[in-house]
């Protein structure tokens, strides 16, 4: 395949706006404060959840208050109802007036035993409402902080697409003024997933890193200028370029 040495140049240029399209691409995907919205995303949930399970316990403890009091009140009618029989004493034999202070003392035991139980589930309360309230808090912090850092993600994504978008409209310009046909040559490669394009400098080194074989080096500098090296070890095209155009490209770079 032919192409003008000036437009194989260009197209080292395509790839480095590629790869600086790439560069942002990356940055962007692996940005820091994706990982700490993820964090604060799961943390809210979890809290979330916490807040549920905090308010159930809270209702139940609430619950088991009411049935502790309803149970001390229904008690202490028993014992205020057979004081007033035994204080009256109408009718009552010795053995009934003893059997209504037996009646009477294990109520009141009854009656010590549900104010424990009362005053462990009026603990359970204030602590399962206090729970409650500082998950209440603790959300609406997560909440804030997880706001913070989406407006700061999406303005970071912002200036990045508008970066990309300027970058794409370089590319685009330049790649019109290329042959299709060298365009898609260098593309089909890229799609392969390794270099499509590299330079090769005068004292035979590569901007892609790899060691070419000094055959190889060779084959490059001395085919015709018009001539468009595909590189067989690599599935790569390979430019010679001069020290000014190498700079040039570092600049775009």
């Amino acid at each position: 395949m032919k192409a003008p040495h000036a437009d194989q140049v260009q197209l080292l240029r395509i790839a480095a706006l590629d790869s600086h399209i790439n560069r942002l691409r990356k940055n962007n995907e692996q940005h820091p404060l994706r990982k700490e919205l993820g964090a604060l995303v799961n943390a809210i949930a979890a809290c979330s959840r916490d807040q549920r399970l905090g308010s159930e316990r809270a209702h139940n403890a609430a619950r088991a208050l009411r049935k502790a009091e309803n149970e001390a009140e229904t008690v202490q009618l028993q014992v205020a109802d057979k004081e007033a029989k035994y204080n009256a004493g109408v009718g009552l034999t010795s053995r009934d007036l003893l059997t209504l202070e037996e009646e009477m003392a294990t109520l009141r035991a009854q009656l010590e035993e549900l104010s424990t139980v009362e005053f462990e589930a009026l603990e359970e309360v204030e602590a399962s409402e206090e729970n409650v309230r500082a998950l209440g808090v603790q959300f609406e912090e997560l909440t804030a902080s997880m706001l913070r850092v989406k407006s700061e993600l999406e303005d970071v994504v912002a200036q990045s697409d508008a970066q990309i978008a300027e970058l794409k409209k370089q590319r685009d310009a330049v790649a019109t003024n290329l042959d299709s046909k060298l365009v898609g040559l260098y593309e089909r490669a890229a799609n392969r997933g390794h270099y499509a394009v590299m330079a090769l400098t005068p004292n035979g080194s590569t901007t892609g890193g790899i060691h070419l074989s000094p055959v190889e080096v060779a084959l490059v500098k001395n085919k015709g200028e018009d001539e468009v090296y595909l590189s067989e070890d690599y599935d790569c095209i390979i430019v010679p370029v001069d020290f000014e155009e190498l700079e040039a490209l570092r600049e775009t770079d």
